[in-house]
């Protein structure tokens, strides 16, 4: 199992498993949400398209 780590918009590091990953969007607050599930959702600040990257994801 792989992980990536990032740093949420509390400054706190978040390891995310790439193939759990449902959905990522961008909010109008220069933020990013990353789905794992139904309460798995992080915040960090990044581009959607740079946190696709992060995780070896193409966008579809």
């Amino acid at each position: 199992m792989e992980f990536v780590m990032f740093e949420d918009v509390d400054g706190l590091e978040v390891y995310v498993n790439p193939e759990k990953v449902i959905w990522v969007r961008e909010y109008p607050n220069h933020t990013t949400v990353i789905s794992c599930g139904h309460d798995d959702k992080f915040a960090v600040r990044l581009h959607p398209a740079q946190a696709l990257a992060v995780l070896g994801r193409p966008a579809r």
